[in-house]
């Protein structure tokens, strides 16, 4: 083989190569996948503790934006602790976007008080923070969470990136529920093509080096 051929072989082979890897997932390490807030333990921001629900009158809600595909496994809230308002766990729910509203419930799991670990933040806040989410996993985009129980009470926040509704009731403009959302960015399985290409690309540059050696 004259060498006019062998490194047309071995420029085949490295562009095939590099065609498969650019098409294989890139894997991800998991943590917070969305923030609502800067600092959930600063109570110098704190607005209101909102109802949610005082015994089934209302709903907090809150929006938030994933940059890009999400598998959610565990969250943390800052909620009011006063007067049996925590205590008995809390229903964790993700919900369609409608205008600027909540539209259609896409995710819903109760969880209980003992799947919470609890940190004090002042005389009636706490924060509130599970890993026990399963089965949730959520394409790019803007959604609504909601954290409900018959008596339960979150913490509004000045500022935040969220969008504080309570339905039953209004908006609460420039107020945050202070919360985190915690998992990783999805990954695909590799498809069949990928395989295929990494495959051709590995044989071909062995037989370029084994005509190369003859």
């Amino acid at each position: 083989m004259n060498t006019h051929t062998f490194a047309k072989m071995t420029r085949t082979a490295v562009a095939a190569a590099a065609i498969a890897v650019s098409a294989l997932p890139l894997s991800a390490s998991a943590g917070i996948v969305f923030q609502s807030v800067s600092d959930l333990s600063d109570t110098s921001q704190f607005t209101l503790a909102w109802c949610s629900s005082c015994s089934n009158q209302y709903r907090i809600f809150d929006q938030f934006t994933l940059s890009s595909a999400a598998t959610i496994t565990g969250f943390s809230v800052d909620l009011y602790s006063l007067y049996g308002y925590w205590g008995s766990g809390l229903n964790f729910s993700i919900w369609s976007l409608n205008g600027n509203l909540p539209g259609t419930q896409l995710f819903s799991q109760n969880l209980a008080n003992a799947d919470f670990s609890t940190t004090t933040l002042s005389s009636n806040a706490l924060l509130a923070s599970t890993n026990n989410v399963s089965g949730l996993t959520l394409a790019a985009g803007t959604y609504e969470v909601s954290f409900y129980n018959k008596n339960l009470a979150v913490w509004g926040y000045t500022g935040g990136g969220g969008n504080l509704y309570q339905q039953g009731n209004q908006f609460h403009t420039g107020t945050s529920a202070a919360f985190t959302l915690t998992g990783a960015e999805s990954t695909s399985v590799p498809e069949p093509t990928a395989l295929a290409l990494t495959a051709l690309a590995l044989v071909c540059a062995a037989g370029a080096l084994r005509r190369r050696g003859a």
